[in-house]
């Protein structure tokens, strides 16, 4: 269990955080031509009367034939992270994480396309993150062509608007992607809309294809974290991953080793607002951190660990990436919600890179957060990476204490300044303590002033 204990004394502070002047470093927005080589697809789409989607002819692409593509790209970049966006198809197709350069996410070598349970029929192999309408396998808007423009470039805040109308729910889709300086984060503003006038079944659901580790590919001894205590399996998937549901802690599904073939699985509801997938092998992660009310749905997929087969265009060995699908229905990918007619929904959710904390317990925007009690040995583990500059204590308590914090000391105490490029790590040995009293232990994160967040 993960909660705040203290509220932020006023609006604009977050826990933690200095407050400071923008960084003098790189902040930049720029408009590029993107070159990308994909299979020589596009000659094979159709359409039917009376239908307003897209189809593929399969068996009329030529997959040996590979050309090179145009794109427009936006490309926004400050200190800690390079943002590749295709605002012409909605989509985040690169982030960099400059602190150890690596590409968190998985890019195609040459894009290609495939079958798909949807209304389009197929699907497009290229890499990046979507955010697709209106449910099913990736919906329908990956495949259809989005207005954009810039709406600011600041030197306070970079950020490109790119919106879609989905042509069989009428449903319109607003999506807002920004940096600001000093942050390793990007946000995407999320905002439907239903202009027609009944009632529209849809769900929404953001599609990031993470690789962490820099490898284009996920590591051997990658981690999948959910704060939830229970996955459920999918009927189709219970041959390949095993009953459901299933307790999630310490389950072998939680590390991509555990993954003897493909499958999916979700979480069965959230004690907290985030996901992350870890790669311990390059100790580096990313987070997607969100409001649980607006977008409650967690779906993991991956094609298994060491999979003899990925969609690699140029037909290359690739040990695969996750998808790890945050929705606004709780299971994928046939539960829908209501729209009523002119209403509206809305959401801001956060997404980074973090390094060097050797996994993942409490995310928000501001800090990663880390804390591992290991009783038979008597250690502690604490790591922090925080999203940009930040200061505060981290303590280490007895939880029996914690409630007269005020006029006891914690077992252990630092004072710590951070950033992306310089994370707090901390191994500690308690001799003192009893092999019992480890299950009591907290860790408290913050301050008086801005607020504490307790892990346990």
């Amino acid at each position: 269990m993960i909660f705040v204990m203290v509220a932020l004394l006023y609006a604009g502070t977050q826990p933690g955080v200095v407050l400071g002047q923008l960084e003098a470093g790189n902040f930049s927005l720029d408009t590029i031509t993107l070159t990308i080589p994909q299979v020589d697809y596009e000659p094979a789409i159709y359409y039917r009367d009376g239908d307003p989607y897209p189809h593929l002819d399969l068996q009329e692409v030529d997959r040996q034939r590979v050309i090179r593509k145009d794109h427009v790209a936006v490309v926004m970049e400050n200190r800690y992270i390079k943002l590749t966006l295709l605002p012409e198809m909605g989509r985040v197709y690169s982030l960099i994480y400059k602190p150890t350069g690596n590409e968190t996410l998985w890019q195609n070598d040459v894009a290609t396309v495939g079958g798909a349970s949807n209304d389009t029929g197929w699907w497009l192999w290229i890499g990046g993150i979507e955010y697709t309408l209106p449910g099913d396998e990736h919906g329908t808007t990956w495949a259809m062509p989005w207005a954009w423009e810039i709406v600011e470039d600041s030197f306070y805040r970079k950020a490109i608007r790119m919106q879609v109308r989905e042509p069989y729910t009428g449903l319109e889709e607003s999506l807002d992607i920004a940096i600001v300086p000093g942050k390793a984060y990007f946000t995407a503003r999320v905002h439907i809309r239903n202009p027609t006038s009944a009632t529209v079944e849809y769900a929404h659901w953001v599609n990031p294809q993470w690789a962490p580790g820099g490898e284009n590919e996920l590591t051997d001894h990658t981690e999948f974290i959910i704060p939830t205590e229970r996955i459920l399996i999918e009927e189709r998937w219970q041959e390949n991953l095993g009953p459901s549901p299933q307790v999630w802690d310490g389950n072998p599904l939680r590390f991509i080793q555990g993954w003897s073939r493909m499958g999916d699985l979700m979480a069965d509801g959230l004690t907290s607002g985030f996901y992350s997938a870890y790669s311990h092998d390059a100790d580096e992660g990313i987070v997607r951190v969100f409001n649980p009310e607006k977008t409650p749905g967690v779906d993991v997929w991956t094609y298994g660990y060491r999979p003899r087969r990925v969609p690699m265009g140029s037909g290359a060995s690739n040990a695969g990436y996750v998808e790890m699908w945050g929705g606004t229905s709780q299971t994928y990918p046939h539960a829908r919600q209501p729209l009523g007619p002119g209403a509206s929904i809305q959401w801001t959710e956060w997404m980074y890179p973090y390094q060097q904390t050797r996994g993942l317990d409490y995310a928000d925007e501001d800090v990663a957060i880390n804390f591992q009690v290991v009783s038979d040995v008597r250690r502690v583990v604490v790591g922090l990476c925080p999203s940009g500059a930040w200061s505060g204590s981290i303590e280490l308590w007895r939880g029996s204490d914690l409630g007269s914090a005020d006029e006891r000391e914690p077992l252990r105490h630092w004072e710590v300044t951070a950033n992306p490029e310089q994370p707090f790590f901390q191994m500690s040995i308690l001799q003192e303590l009893m092999a019992s009293e480890f299950n009591d232990l907290r860790l408290r994160v913050g301050s008086n002033r801005s607020g504490w967040i307790v892990v346990d």
